[in-house]
């Protein structure tokens, strides 16, 4: 009876631990989560779409691109509609606010996986603490 007295005080004492550890891991999981999404919310335009050169063939008999010297390169944003790639030119005009805004899409794109990931990683640590916590009643 003395040892298993003993013994229930150690896996109490090993799983508030354990619970702690996971407090902590969801509170540093939590102000990841904060800090990249206050990263995204600041209003700014977002172009959707990924934007490359293209070089182009004008179709006349006795221009340079008839001998493989394309004209171009001229900025496009490769766009996914519907499931279909989608290629859309970009005004010369708009080349140097159409480049800034698809940056800003790419990095939004990117903190999104990384949110959730950590929503996915706190899921876990929740279901972990659920299973150290629960309590079947009689």
């Amino acid at each position: 009876m003395f040892f298993s007295i003993i013994y229930i005080r150690f896996i109490a004492m090993d799983t508030g631990k354990e619970i702690k550890s996971i407090i902590k891991a969801l509170s540093n999981l939590n102000r990841q989560r904060t800090t990249y999404i206050f990263s995204l919310v600041h209003g700014k335009p977002l172009v959707h779409g990924l934007p490359h050169n293209v070089f182009r063939r004008c179709g006349k008999n006795n221009c340079k691109c008839k001998r493989g010297l394309l004209h171009g390169p001229y900025l496009a944003l490769s766009v996914n509609k519907s499931g279909k790639k989608k290629i859309v030119m970009v005004k010369k005009n708009d080349r140097d606010t159409v480049l800034k805004e698809a940056k800003r899409y790419q990095y939004y794109q990117k903190k999104l996986v990384q949110i959730r990931k950590i929503n996915r990683e706190t899921d876990k640590l929740l279901e972990k603490l659920k299973a150290i916590t629960i309590k079947n009643y009689p």
